[in-house]
Parts: structure tokens; C-alpha cells; sequence
């Protein structure tokens, strides 16, 4: 189990377009989906971004707001397309009870051989698994060991990893598990060009004095 992670959070009356005035003030609108229905909060902005690179998308937050306290997951965080600033948090209230799906991310861990030895492309090419799993047990990442990855076109798919105790894949189908989360690909071909004969001054001067001679012969 976890560390239990804490969150105050304020109700919020203010909606719509006057939410502006209370990023202002520095906090940042926010909503959670609850079980028994939906609430407005307002979080502080800078008590937020420490709590989020704790618990990321994948920690249970004890989310207290009015006299009310929630079990939350953080599920979508808005954010400004130029300065990247927060602009809205969407929590997702849930039962530690209960099983819930989410995607976690995948993490690598060491270096491929096949990378060093034969100048091969490591393609990572899926970034997170869904997984389900008690809200206790939902791992921060899913770390893959890519040091078994010795030679050109060695991959390791989804059914080659081993997922912590209490966490199973949302989807275990057969065209799930031959999915490929890392692969090492040939290096890029480099065409080579051959090198075109560098003229000196010298051969310039040399070329130009025999033009002029023959031109004088004439």
C-alpha cells in the first residue's frame, strides 16, 4: 500500500468565465466526478504541482474539500497551449474497494546490447499499458529491463512482462499481448557518395594557361 497523499481543495460557487479571477488569485479551477455526484473545487496552485509530481496520474489522493474527504485519482489536467500553465484539474472519485482501469506508464531500465554492439535504433514504441488493479496497487510505471535485448530485431511484447501482485491487463487478448513495447531496428542505411576530385588553384591557372595558347596557335 501506498503512502497516503493529502490534498485540501476549496468548494467552488464560481463558474464559467469568472473562473479567470480566481486564477488570478493563484489557485486553479478544478472539479471532482464523484460517486455520488460532482463537485467545484478550487485547488492552490503551487500546493497542486507538489502534490501531482508525487502521485502523478497513478496514486490515490485523500482530497479533502469542504467537510467532505474523497479518494481521488487525478484523470485530466488542462493546461495553456503557449505558457503551459494549469488551467483546470479533473479528479476522478473511486472505492479502494474496487478495482478501477487506468494507464500506466512504462518505464526502461539499462541499455540493449544490440544498441552498442551493432549501432541498432531502440524504438519504444508503446509508452503505457492500461491495467487494472485495487487503487492500493496501482504501480507508478511498469519498468521494462531492456538489457536482454542482444541482437538486431530483438523486441520484448506485451506478454513478456511481469506485472506487480494484484495487477492484470485490462486487455489480454491475443493481438494485445504480440504488441511490441520495445524494439531494436537496423541502423539508417548511409548512402555514400563518392567524393568529387577537389581542383586546386594551381590546376586552375594551368588549365586556363593552355586554353589561352591554343587559342593564340589558332
Amino acid at each position: 500500500m501506498k503512502d497516503s497523499i493529502k490534498l485540501e481543495a476549496k468548494e467552488r460557487k464560481i463558474t464559467g468565465k469568472e473562473v479567470s479571477s480566481i486564477r488570478e488569485e493563484g489557485f486553479i479551477p478544478s472539479a471532482i466526478f464523484g460517486i455520488n455526484g460532482n463537485k467545484n473545487i478550487s485547488l492552490d496552485k503551487k500546493i497542486f504541482l507538489k502534490v501531482f509530481e508525487k502521485a502523478k496520474y497513478t496514486s490515490v489522493i485523500e482530497l479533502s474539500a469542504g467537510d467532505t474527504k474523497h479518494n481521488v485519482l487525478i484523470s485530466e489536467i488542462q493546461t495553456h497551449p503557449v505558457t503551459n500553465d494549469v488551467l483546470t484539474v479533473t479528479f476522478h472519485e473511486i472505492s479502494l474497494k474496487e478495482k478501477v482501469n487506468t494507464n500506466v506508464p512504462i518505464e526502461l531500465e539499462g541499455e540493449a546490447p544490440a544498441v552498442k554492439t551493432y549501432n541498432g535504433i531502440l524504438v519504444h514504441s508503446l509508452q503505457e499499458i492500461e491495467i487494472s488493479a485495487l487503487p492500493g496497487n496501482i504501480p507508478q510505471s511498469i519498468v521494462i529491463d531492456i538489457n536482454k535485448l542482444e541482437e538486431i530485431g530483438d523486441s520484448i511484447l506485451i506478454k513478456d512482462i511481469s506485472l506487480p501482485e494484484g495487477v492484470e491487463l485490462v486487455s489480454d487478448d491475443e493481438e494485445t499481448l504480440e504488441l511490441a513495447i520495445v524494439t531494436v531496428a537496423p541502423p539508417t542505411e548511409e548512402v555514400e557518395e563518392e567524393a568529387e576530385e577537389e581542383v586546386s588553384p594551381e590546376d586552375v591557372e594551368v588549365i586556363n594557361e593552355k586554353k589561352e595558347e591554343e587559342s593564340t596557335e589558332d
